[in-house]
């Protein structure tokens, strides 16, 4: 199937980009990568009349690292972090996660901000900006502002960026010395979504297990715990309790017990990784 007819634009600027966006509103789409948008194009999912290539838009395209973050622009590619944090030898976290996204040819192509901006609950960029507590930058023609990983995500594909705005960057908080990281996925075949994934973070008595894939969006838990039987206790209780849901792609019972043997698994290793 072809795609619906549309008009090409190519901002060469910011002020340029968010300006086409405040002039067609509804019926424009913002292209970068395309790993999402251009088969949904082709299927007609959707029709846009004008689609915005930010690929040359400078201010969108920088990797910033400072002494508490990484900024990273959106429409730098997820192979281009992933490369980045190897050489730069930064964020373990984050560079233990990026090599499950797809596979490289795909990580070549997909942008960080495309992956935020589509929301996917089982994306692991998604997950990680959520555990991190990190945050986005969005701007219209009229103000830039930031938004916070939990008042961002509100469901699946569905974010607070509001129409006319762009994702500007994406921001990952740098972990403190010493803390402990950890990260694991479980998914039918190598570079599927996963079916649960799950990130977890240790700085002394202060415990994060962030999961993916069991709800509409990441869920993140906090917990100060002393030791690593309390940990395996928490897990099994979260296991337990939490609502996770069902689909065609997996029943809440096998989620349930991925949560649980994932969350362990990284739990006993956490003498092995520390950022």
């Amino acid at each position: 199937m072809k795609s619906a007819p549309f008009v090409v634009h190519q901002p060469k600027s910011l002020n340029e980009a968010v300006m086409l966006f405040s002039q067609y509103g509804e019926e424009a789409k913002i292209i970068a990568g395309g790993q999402t948008l251009v088969p949904m194009l082709a299927m007609r999912i959707a029709t846009p009349s004008i689609l915005i290539d930010v690929n040359e838009v400078k201010e969108l395209s920088d990797i910033v690292e400072k002494d508490d973050c990484i900024e990273v622009g959106a429409v730098v590619s997820q192979a281009r972090l992933e490369d980045y944090l190897i050489n730069h030898h930064a964020h373990t976290l984050l560079a233990e996660m990026i090599p499950w996204i797809a596979h490289r040819p795909i990580r070549n192509r997909g942008t960080v901000g495309g992956s935020i901006a589509h929301a996917d609950p089982s994306a692991e960029l998604v997950l990680a900006l959520s555990a991190l507590n990190g945050w986005v930058i969005l701007a219209n023609h009229r103000q830039q502002r930031k938004v916070i990983a939990q008042d961002f995500f509100l469901g699946a594909l569905q974010t607070d960026r509001q129409m006319d705005e762009v994702l500007v960057k994406v921001v990952f908080p740098k972990l403190m010395i010493n803390t402990q990281i950890g990260f694991t996925e479980y998914g039918y075949r190598h570079g599927d979504f996963a079916v649960v994934s799950v990130a977890m973070i240790k700085n002394e008595h202060d415990w994060i297990f962030a999961y993916g894939g069991i709800d509409d969006i990441p869920l993140v838990f906090k917990e100060r715990l002393t030791s690593k039987e309390e940990a395996l206790r928490f897990v099994t209780h979260l296991a337990n309790t939490v609502n996770v849901r069902e689909d065609p792609t997996a029943s809440s019972g096998l989620r349930r017990h991925l949560m649980q043997s994932q969350s362990e698994l990284l739990i006993k290793q956490l003498d092995i990784v520390k950022e």
